[in-house]
């Protein structure tokens, strides 16, 4: 390794000073982090950066919120990060798929390499009774007496 001359000493600590003036002076930055809707999994992906946001970071553990990422071809996100939120996002049920994805993360349903780790399972119970369509074409008696 050689040695620095003094000129290139004082070039090496103007450099420095000048690089941890503009940290010093540059706005305070956060990662915004959320987990996409997948629709074909029903299910969210691990939080990610989704954008910067001028600002200290905010708190993550407020409400589930669904948010729709300006110029992001209808992508879904959902965050558990405290407002604010990124400017031109649409916020709540911005989406079709917004209530879908709530509920996916609300019962903790992450995509993972093998598919979902939650997903919803179908009993085989129908809720619906095969002439249901008809009791609804009946009159209706008093109270249900007859």
């Amino acid at each position: 390794m050689g040695v620095l001359t003094p000129g290139a000493k004082v070039l090496v600590g103007v450099t420095l000073a000048g690089a941890l003036w503009i940290a010093c002076d540059a706005p305070n930055l956060h990662i915004f982090i959320a987990g996409q809707y997948i629709a074909s999994l029903d299910c969210v992906t691990p939080g990610e950066a989704v954008d910067v946001l001028d600002g200290p970071a905010t708190d993550a553990s407020c409400d589930a919120t669904c948010v729709v990422p300006f110029g992001a071809d209808g992508a879904v996100y959902v965050t558990g990060a405290c407002p604010p939120f990124p400017p031109g996002d649409a916020i709540g049920d911005a989406s079709a798929l917004c209530p879908k994805a709530l509920a996916a993360i609300h019962r903790s349903d992450l995509c993972l390499d093998g598919g979902p780790s939650n997903p919803l399972v179908d009993s085989g119970v129908s809720t619906v009774k095969p002439d249901a369509g008809a009791a609804l074409d009946a009159p209706v008696k008093d109270g249900g007496r007859g």
